[in-house]
């Protein structure tokens, strides 16, 4: 019998394009799925549409966020994990497009046991569109890509990366974990997929494209991209990721951990200049004393460390001193 799929959507004021996401679904090969959609708050006819989608065809839900819990696109995914039922999870965007074969090919691949023992999500590629389907803005090309001793590293340095509807999900696989960081608005799919896989988390990578991302407009996570919390969220995400660093682990080598190291300070410095620029210096504190504390902890040479301190020191009180932070070598790794 075919194991039920749970997909669950947030939204937010995406009446105008939420039905064509959801006529993708219903186009799908593989049948047996639920819908599970969570309202943030729309003030539009978002309710009155989605009505409309489970009067003919049951297998769509329609839930509000609760009231007691925080708004937030992340809240929602992780309320529609509590609500689900499925075998198999797979969070999607209230404005992206499945191919109907999307489903039914994952599934086949988490199905097979007999070559893929163990497996805790199936991934699959995009191509990126705006406005119409037809109107392909960003192409990807498919490569594969394997689960091995550098998927970490790899990840962390963004040659793998996982769109949040790319996977779908064992369900067992996410039992009893934090899910969404529901206090993030920006690098919540970094973090959620960087932690399942410091998990453990095994995947198998199709190479072909399977689902289409649209850009173009509002997006529920991304309409504060260039609000400082959003910024300070990707800061929080590689702080994350330091800490993970600074600890043993039984899938990075001590050189795989010392060179990651400077990558991830190398960016937590980018984004520390970016913020100093838009906050006043008591709304930088946190940053600008983690920063310190990583570099002095750091295997920098004693010379860099001065320059970065000093560096760190002269932005955080002058708005100034770029140069000092800019070390060519940290970049790449």
């Amino acid at each position: 019998m075919n194991k039920l799929v749970s997909i669950i959507i947030p939204t937010y004021n995406r009446a105008y394009l939420i039905g064509e996401t959801l006529e993708s679904i219903i186009a799908q090969n593989y049948k047996n799925w639920e819908c599970i959609i969570v309202d943030d708050g729309s003030t539009d006819n978002t309710a009155v549409l989605i009505a409309e989608y489970i009067k003919k065809d049951s297998r769509f839900q329609y839930h509000q966020r609760p009231v007691d819990r925080i708004k937030g696109a992340n809240v929602c995914r992780n309320y529609g994990f509590e609500l689900s039922k499925g075998k198999y999870v797979k969070w999607f965007d209230s404005d992206d497009i499945m191919h109907p074969d999307f489903l039914e090919k994952q599934v086949e691949v988490l199905d097979n046991n007999n070559n893929n023992n163990n497996l805790d999500f199936c991934a699959s590629f995009s191509n990126t569109f705006s406005g119409s389907i037809d109107n392909i803005v960003a192409y990807n090309n498919p490569e594969v890509i394997i689960c091995d001793r550098n998927t970490i590293e790899n990840y962390i340095i963004g040659k793998i990366i996982f769109l949040t509807p790319s996977p779908l999900w064992n369900s067992s696989f996410l039992k009893e974990k934090k899910l969404f960081d529901e206090s993030l608005i920006n690098a919540h799919e970094t973090d959620f997929n960087f932690r399942r896989l410091i998990e453990g988390g095994r995947f198998y990578y199709l190479t072909d494209i399977h689902f289409l991302v649209r850009r173009g407009h509002q997006s529920i996570d991304l309409n504060s991209i260039n609000d400082p919390k959003s910024i300070k969220s990707m800061f929080v995400y590689y702080e994350k990721v330091y800490q993970y660093l600074c600890q043993f682990s039984v899938y990075l080598s001590n050189e795989q951990r010392l060179r990651l190291k400077k990558y991830i300070i190398y960016k937590q410095l980018m984004i520390f200049y970016s913020l100093r620029l838009l906050l006043k210096r008591k709304n930088s504190r946190f940053i600008f004393y983690t920063l310190l504390k990583n570099v002095k902890k750091s295997n920098f040479s004693g010379l860099n460390i001065l320059r970065l301190l000093l560096g760190i020191t002269t932005v955080y009180l002058f708005k100034k001193g770029y140069a000092l932070l800019f070390i060519k070598q940290f970049r790449t790794i």
